[in-house]
């Protein structure tokens, strides 16, 4: 266990995607909660809450459902000052130990109407644990798949947020039908009402708009500007290269992977990693697998991390901003020291943040 840190208030909430600790059940997540996520807070918030984020598959959706279930995780939460700002229900299966590649957007918004039950299950769950928050879903489903297909569940969805007080956070990702910062805004533009609005916004995740080869400085001030609120900001670093060369390939995970044109455009594309060599004339290449967000050896992007961390983006202090590095048990020993390399992480980011608001004076 890592030796508790000074404590030095962040200007914004700043906290952690527990997705990072293997839980797919209940008592697994209590586990979880019990030990390591104790840890870790009295290494870096010893004085303070401890702002997370839980994910919930369809197992702990069900698990917590039973009678005398929130009552004792919304007691255990407030005890230990641990301060529950938002839920990921993105992934419905299992999400560790086990192959997810595509499955990670199953069940599909446009096939059947279970991503949208179990959407409105993590709403109800969310809204009876704290007031208020966020859960975040896939934005949309994997390309072919058109916006207007996947557009009434989610819409349903949203009704049902606003019905709970909660926001309907969605996560634009590679790949999928809205995945770059132009769909986001197409997509409200074209199917979301203002009246829903206070109750959908985006979850925006780092990794998954450099991977597109954005300013996310500048895509973050878009998204604002088009009247679209930004629920979260997940922040995550990912993997970049000059030339492919072989990644983490055996990763239970996508590899989502784009190529840049001299001009640092987005000019190629591959779900996975790529079975054939890509075109040539790519300057370089970067994939979605969260790394780090803190200096490694690895080759990320966490320069351009790192100045939006330090940049003003207008987004106000109460948006949360929650590292998200679930690749933890595939790399670096990263089970083994797990509560060490997340503290490290939060502690990175929390001196970037507000060593750029003392500069600018704020």
């Amino acid at each position: 266990m890592p030796e508790a840190l000074p404590s030095r208030r962040c200007p914004r909430v700043l906290g952690y995607a527990l997705n990072a600790f293997p839980a797919e059940t209940l008592d697994e997540l209590w586990a979880c909660l019990q030990t390591d996520v104790l840890q870790l807070k009295n290494a870096v918030f010893p004085h303070e809450p401890f702002p997370i984020e839980l994910r919930f598959s369809a197992r702990i959706v069900k698990d917590l459902q039973t009678p005398g279930a929130v009552d004792r995780l919304r007691d255990f939460l407030r005890v230990h000052q641990l301060d529950l700002v938002t839920v990921n229900g993105f992934v419905m299966p299992h999400f560790h130990g086990q192959p997810v590649k595509e499955r990670v957007y199953l069940p599909a918004w446009h096939e059947s109407d279970e991503r949208e039950n179990f959407t409105n299950n993590c709403l109800d769950l969310l809204a009876a644990l704290v007031a208020g928050g966020s859960v975040s879903v896939p934005f949309g489903a994997l390309k072919p798949v058109a916006m207007g297909a996947v557009a009434p569940g989610i819409l349903r969805s949203a009704e049902h947020a606003q019905r709970t007080g909660c926001i309907l956070a969605l996560e634009p990702e590679p790949g999928l039908c809205v995945e770059t910062t132009d769909e986001v805004i197409e997509f409200f533009q074209r199917f979301v009402p203002d009246r829903l609005r206070p109750h959908v916004g985006v979850n925006f995740d780092l990794a998954h708009q450099l991977v597109e080869f954005e300013d996310v400085v500048h895509s973050v001030k878009r998204i604002q500007q088009a009247g679209i609120q930004i629920a979260k900001i997940h922040v995550s670093n990912a993997a970049e290269m000059p030339a492919l060369q072989p990644f983490y390939t055996d990763s239970i995970y996508l590899h989502q992977t784009c190529g840049a044109d001299a001009a640092g455009h987005r000019a190629w594309f591959s779900l996975d990693w790529p079975a054939t060599p890509p075109p040539a004339g790519l300057s370089k290449f970067r994939t979605h697998y969260h790394l780090p967000v803190y200096p490694t050896e690895l080759p990320s992007t966490l320069a351009e991390v790192e100045r939006f961390l330090t940049s003003p983006t207008g987004l106000p202090a109460s948006v949360p901003f929650i590292i998200e590095t679930y690749t933890w048990p595939q790399q670096l020993r990263g089970r083994e020291r797990l509560v060490e390399n997340i503290a490290r992480e939060l502690t990175w980011v929390r001196e970037r943040i507000s060593l750029s608001h003392q500069v600018r004076g704020l």
